[in-house]
């Protein structure tokens, strides 16, 4: 399989090409896009056998800290089938996936917003369309309004929440359609319209003065959203597991499946009149390209801004809810594709299991951290003891000893004090070191010596204190202190 790449960097990489294991590369840079049949299967083959390169669960756990967010910040859905985001953003035709440059398959924010919008959109439609609001348990855009007074107030809330900028607000229609989504879903109900302008300006606090020739929604200024829908991941909750007697299971993090599409009626699709009718006589053309496998635990984070308050926060993610298991997201939803569970269960059973890792992690971090302390602290006593043998390896006789002696800590030396009487093969000092120590009791160590004698009045102490002086008085040093 040739790998395609620029002239520069093919002189460096060439030799190593069919090495490379980084799945953005080989479906971004490194394919040939006129590959067909067995080639082209085999680009995606390397792609998923490809590992992802992830580390501390970037870019969750970054955000997470950046941003001061705790696991009830996020919305958990567990994907119910396979889910292909951007298949016409890649360089091979209709074969692109959304993944970040560790491999990482990803759900841009853009398409997260557009999710929700459609489901607060469509119920916004359907309570506009039939004068009744949604309502029942076997309505799932009930949830969108279910304490909404009016649908003024939805479309109030859908503006709010996503922004809008001119177009949204125009009444102009292209062959019968409205242009506008807003427009759209309000079914040409321009009263809810006129409502829905005042409670924003009343919400924003803004002051539109009558116009001749303009209506109040004309003059509104454009405005950005009060909620960030941050690109969604796929988490890491660590092996298959239960909580609560049962199973949530995972597929390894990353992992990508190939899938096959084929078209029966290739001529009858491009149009050659010989095919009119579609008749069963071409071959089949099989088509294969990647998709994220099922199971996946995507986080959505939905982020307020703009002084969004607790009520839009919760809107949001209702519908961001509601889109995902009602109209599912990504390429070919109407096939099956793209489908998430967003139940209490799932977003239960996630935070448990992440709180479990958490802790686990947390665990694991501070043993790898007592490690390194430890190896560390072995690395200091073995350099100090290297220093220590290099200092003393030129001294001979009494110079070694005195060496010695001031080397030991206070801690060190009293027990070479307490150990006087010890033969040297028990722990006590040799001869050398005890005349070293009588030395640096009668100098530097004078102030321990004061504080020993006063506590050596029996017992083995004032046999140790008794055996220094005499040693004192063998050296010809005279008479201790």
């Amino acid at each position: 399989m040739p790998i395609l790449l620029p002239k520069d960097t093919q002189e460096i990489f060439a030799k190593h090409a069919n090495q490379f294991n980084s799945r953005s590369l080989l479906l971004e840079r490194f394919v040939d896009p006129t590959a067909k049949g067995n080639e082209r299967k085999k680009v995606f083959q390397w792609a998923i056998q490809a590992s992802v390169h992830k580390k501390d669960d970037f870019p969750i756990a970054w955000l997470r800290k950046e941003l001061q967010l705790d696991w009830n910040d996020f919305e958990f859905a567990q994907l119910q089938s396979r889910l292909m985001v951007n298949m016409a953003g890649g360089v091979m035709e209709n074969a692109g996936l959304c993944l970040d440059r560790f491999g990482l398959p990803y759900i841009p924010g853009s398409a997260v917003k557009g999710c929700a919008r459609r489901a607060a959109l469509a119920a916004l439609r359907e309570w506009c369309e039939t004068g009744a609001k949604p309502e029942g348990n076997d309505n799932p855009l009930a949830a969108c309004c279910h304490d909404m007074s009016g649908p003024s107030d939805l479309l109030a809330a859908i503006a709010s929440v996503f922004g809008w900028c001119e177009q949204d607000w125009s009444l102009k229609k292209k062959e019968g359609r409205p242009v506008s989504d807003l427009a759209w879903a309000c079914a040409d109900n321009l009263e809810v319209w006129k409502s829905a302008v005042e409670t924003l300006c009343k919400r924003f606090g803004w002051k539109i003065d009558p116009h001749p020739k303009k209506q109040p929604w004309d003059l509104l200024p454009n405005y950005a959203g009060s909620i960030s829908f941050l690109a969604a991941y796929p988490i890491d909750i660590g092996k298959q597991g239960k909580v609560n007697g049962l199973p949530l299971e995972v597929p390894e993090l990353g992992k990508l499946e190939l899938d096959v599409v084929t078209c029966h009626h290739r001529e009858y699709y491009s149009g050659n009149p010989e095919y009119a009718h579609a008749p069963d006589t071409e071959e089949p053309n099989p088509v294969v390209f990647p998709a994220v496998a099922p199971g996946h635990v995507f986080a959505f984070g939905l982020i307020p801004l703009r002084g969004a308050d607790s009520k839009l926060i919760e809107w949001a993610r209702t519908w961001l809810k509601v889109g995902l298991e009602t109209f599912g997201l990504g390429a070919k939803t109407a096939a099956g594709y793209g489908w998430f569970d967003c139940s209490d269960e799932v977003q239960n059973r996630t935070r448990t299991l992440l709180q479990g890792k958490a802790a686990r992690d947390e665990a694991k971090k501070q043993q790898l951290a007592q490690e390194q302390q430890r190896k560390a602290e072995e690395a200091e006593r073995m350099r100090l003891k290297r220093e220590r043998e290099e200092m003393l390896a030129n001294l001979t006789g009494d110079e070694r000893a005195d060496k010695e002696v001031e080397l030991l800590t206070d801690q060190q030396f009293d027990g070479k004090v307490r150990a006087f009487l010890r033969d040297p093969k028990k722990g006590g000092p040799s001869e050398e070191l005890k005349k070293a120590i009588v030395r640096a009791l009668r100098g530097p160590r004078i102030a321990y010596w004061q504080d020993f004698k006063a506590k050596a009045t029996k017992g083995e102490l004032s046999k140790v204190a008794q055996a220094i002086r005499e040693l004192s008085k063998a050296m010809n040093l005279g008479k201790m202190p």
